[in-house]
């Protein structure tokens, strides 16, 4: 199996709603993707710290209409599995409020922070599945082993998006040349392997249309030509995009120690626990809810 964690959502906002022809692109898309290899797929969801999450009407907080894609698209292909992600754009972190609240509602949740304290602060505050930067931009600050290892122990994953090489500014906003945005992509993408030691990678596409999607071994020789080994390469697009994938739905599918066993449940969008979805409190055991006010310890039986 391959995995591809961002096909974009083409609305950016609550207030505006995919038109017929941005409708039908996003299904010719999905459709190439899984015609290239990829069978599970991401619909991204991108918007900024400033834009009003609707919290009152939980039912609009996610605006992708996955089980209308499912209805189409399920019954010629079966061996699609799509689901919902939410990218929030952070240039502040501490104006972030119902993180929470907001990742419930979504399979995976991302962060693109726009400087390196928006960075440090995600990685050591906020428990977020993603962390993707915009590669065809300069970054304004230096990517340190230190806050990337930290982020790659916390299970952590950096998304890489091959598409701003391809098509250089679709889906992001940029005002520099097509052979800057190459050279900014590469010299962006060299710093996160290197201070990420090549750990903890996902590779998704970002593509807007079937002309900017790549198969498996496109990704792969690119990767290699980065300088990862074949076997960091292709976890790249299969075991850390998974693993990132099964993380998040863990949010959904456990309750304290107790989780669905199997792969299949866990990344399947159906019987979610809709009380859970609506509730920002998390699960974990507090130090008071023990009997003794105490934690347990943990002693060496005697040989």
């Amino acid at each position: 199996m391959s995995y591809d964690l961002n096909i974009p959502w083409p609305c950016n906002n609550y207030s505006t709603a995919p038109t017929a022809q941005q409708w039908t692109d996003l299904k010719n898309t999905i459709i190439t993707n899984l015609e290239l290899g990829i069978t599970h797929q991401a619909i991204n969801f991108t918007i900024d710290e400033s834009v009003k999450i609707p919290f009152n009407t939980p039912d609009r907080i996610n605006p992708i209409n996955i089980s209308a894609l499912n209805d189409e698209l399920k019954p010629n292909f079966p061996t699609l599995n799509l689901f919902t992600r939410v990218t929030l754009i952070v240039n502040d972190s501490s104006k972030l409020q119902g993180v929470a609240k907001l990742q419930n509602h979504f399979d995976l949740f991302a962060i693109q922070p726009a400087n390196e304290k928006a960075l440090q602060s995600t990685i050591l505050n906020i428990e977020c599945d993603l962390i993707s930067l915009n590669l065809a931009n300069k970054l304004p600050f230096f990517l340190k082993f230190k806050a990337i290892g930290t982020g790659v122990s916390k299970g952590i994953k950096f998304e890489i998006n091959y598409s701003q090489l391809v098509s250089g500014t679709s889906g992001y906003s940029s005002d520099v040349s097509g052979n800057l945005i190459k050279k900014n992509w590469f010299n962006n993408v060299l710093q996160l392997i290197r201070s990420s030691r090549s750990r903890g990678l996902v590779v998704s596409s970002g593509a807007q249309n079937p002309l900017q999607l790549r198969n498996s071994n496109d990704i792969l020789i690119l990767l290699k030509t980065l300088g990862l080994n074949s076997s960091k390469a292709k976890s790249c697009i299969t075991i850390n995009p998974e693993k990132a994938l099964v993380n998040a739905r863990l949010r959904i599918k456990s309750y304290k120690q107790v989780i669905s066993i199997g792969d299949r449940d866990l990344i399947d969008n159906k019987d979610e626990n809709s009380a859970k979805k609506h509730d920002a409190s998390g699960y974990k055991r507090k130090h008071d809810e023990t009997a003794s006010g105490s934690l347990l310890k943990k002693y060496k039986r005697d040989a």
